[in-house]
């Protein structure tokens, strides 16, 4: 019997679990903990944790909790609940994370770094701060490769100035602009950045002498596409085009890899490549102010704008120094770490790279930046925070269609309900209101995932929409058609409905919930209506 249930966990509750992103920074990635009935023998205890796919972290001694690690991409409260149902564990808990309002990290050397905060990091890191499953590849002179506030986040890179796998850096700039948009975050040393959970793939196109050439430049792009990077950082560039790199940039854009370039500093408005090339966004440097640096490059060719006006990062020394030059080779990287900060919030997983994730980061980036004073960049300056709450802000839409109904649908009320996959149990409900045709907009903040949706309308029951991705930019086309009758909303049409419409029977009005046809009157044909669907459950 015991066996039979747990081959029910394989099909219903194991369902791919790396098939979901967990993205609300509540618990710990793919961590549970669980603890079995007294009557389950360790045999098989170890045969359930083998069918999950779950390795045991750590146990808690005399209460016989155990820390499981399932993937990192699993739907953890929903396997959670799959657990709890199939009766073989007593306690089933995701490894909820606990923070303290409006987190701060500990790096000293966060308060000497007002960028952060202007543009709105804590409020985002309260919510998101990124996954160490994305990569941000910086295209540079190279980085100290032992620097005790990135070494933590660096992957293994490759040099090809030198055409040697050591990315050292043996000018500074690189490892400046790594530390802008990767530093180790909240680790007790130096400088914050704005993605603390991004990883940073060192890419060397200088020679130690520190010349550049753009086949070199052409072949990291290749590598950093190859290697899996999300996000491309170039704080480098010429005032000459470069359509063979216009070529290789696309490229990596077809393939779902942001790409992020200063716009440079040359206080005008004429093109820098490959800032300039419509696959890049091209970011300007502004002040603490919003204004714009006295040396960065703007024009309506130029997206957005980053405070590089007084940045801390990391040196090839190994320490640490302030910038006030307003240079965009520092506000690249901020723009850089945004994207960063944002791909896994549209992506359901770091395999899932494409131009539509790729544009989908792009657009939060650009569409929630700030007005500058004189609009000298297109979108504006960048905002953590509102770009994080327009990714965790999910619209769902489509049209309700009430069998039988003859009316406007202008008025009526439209509920939506989030549940986890294969359950009843509901998380979250929006309500809204239909225009006349029955189309609805609803929008649910901080569930991203795999759910199932539940509607109905004024008067209906439920209507269950399996399987819906959850994301950025949202949901259409979710149309129902729904069941009508369900007078007092419990989901059953019942005695209680048939006498909701007899104590109304003859009112008339708009959006009277017993005028279940919709012709304003409530009459024998609501009657009908509901005897005919009497008895029906809803989904």
């Amino acid at each position: 019997m015991r066996k039979g249930i747990a081959f029910w966990i394989v099909l219903s509750c194991i369902w791919k679990a790396i098939a979901s992103t967990s993205v609300h920074n509540r618990y710990a990635p793919g961590q549970l903990l669980v603890k079995f009935r007294a009557e389950v023998s360790p045999l098989e205890q170890a045969w359930v944790r083998q069918i999950i796919g779950a390795k045991v972290l750590d146990v808690k001694g005399g209460l016989g909790i155990e820390l499981w690690q399932v993937s990192p991409f699993a739907d953890v409260p929903a396997l959670c609940q799959q657990l709890l149902r199939s009766g073989w564990v007593e306690i089933a808990d995701p490894n909820w994370s606990l923070q303290l309002a409006d987190w701060t990290p500990n790096d000293p050397l966060y308060p000497l770094q007002p960028a952060l905060p202007h543009i709105g990091c804590p409020q985002a890191w309260d919510y998101w701060r990124g996954s160490n499953q994305f990569i941000v590849a910086v295209l540079d002179t190279g980085v100290l490769l032992t620097h005790p506030d990135l070494q933590a986040k660096l992957l293994p890179g490759y040099d090809f100035g030198n055409d040697d796998n050591d990315p050292s850096d043996p000018f500074g700039h690189g490892t400046y602009v790594a530390g802008i948009a990767g530093a180790v975050t909240n680790n007790g040393i130096g400088v914050a950045c704005i993605a603390p959970e991004g990883r940073v793939l060192p890419v060397k196109v200088f020679t130690d002498a520190g010349q550049g050439y753009l086949s070199d430049l052409i072949d990291g792009v290749n590598y950093a596409v190859a290697q899996g990077a999300h996000v491309i950082n170039l704080s480098l560039g010429s005032n000459y085009p470069m359509p063979s790199f216009d070529t290789t940039l696309n490229a990596a854009w077809n393939v779902g890899v942001v790409i992020v370039a200063a716009a440079g500093n040359n206080n005008n408005t004429n093109p820098f490549y490959p800032a300039y090339y419509p696959v890049c966004i091209a970011v300007a440097a502004c002040n603490l102010d919003d204004t714009r640096s006295s040396v960065s490059t703007y024009g309506d060719w130029v997206d957005v704008a980053a405070p590089s006006g007084d940045v801390y990062s990391t040196t090839r020394s190994g320490g640490y120094s302030r910038n006030t030059n307003g240079y965009t080779s520092y506000s690249s990287p901020m723009a850089a770490a945004q994207a960063l900060l944002l791909y896994p919030l549209v992506a359901d997983g770091p395999a899932d790279r494409s131009r539509a994730r790729a544009q989908a980061v792009r657009t939060l980036i650009e569409s929630t930046a700030v007005p500058v004073p004189g609009n000298y960049v297109a979108h504006g300056r960048i905002s953590i925070s509102a770009s994080v709450m327009a990714a965790l802000t999910v619209p769902i839409s489509g049209r309700v269609t009430i069998n039988g109904f003859a009316g406007s649908y202008n008025g009526r009320v439209v509920e939506v309900n989030l549940r986890p996959l294969n359950s009843s149990t509901i998380l979250a409900t929006a309500t809204t209101t239909a225009n006349s045709t029955g189309n609805y907009s609803v929008s649910f903040f901080n569930y991203l995932g795999y759910y199932d949706l539940a509607i109905r309308a004024q008067g209906t029951l439920l209507k269950r929409v399996a399987n819906r991705r959850v994301r950025y930019p949202g949901l259409t086309n979710v149309n129902v058609t729904l069941v009508p009758g369900d007078i007092n909303g419990d989901n059953v049409i019942d005695d209680a409905d048939l006498l909701a419409v007899l104590f109304a029977f003859g009112q008339s009005g708009s959006n009277l919930p017993e005028d279940i046809n919709g012709d304003g009157v409530v009459d024998d044909a609501d009657l009908l209506t509901v005897l005919f669907n009497f008895g029906q459950v809803g989904e």
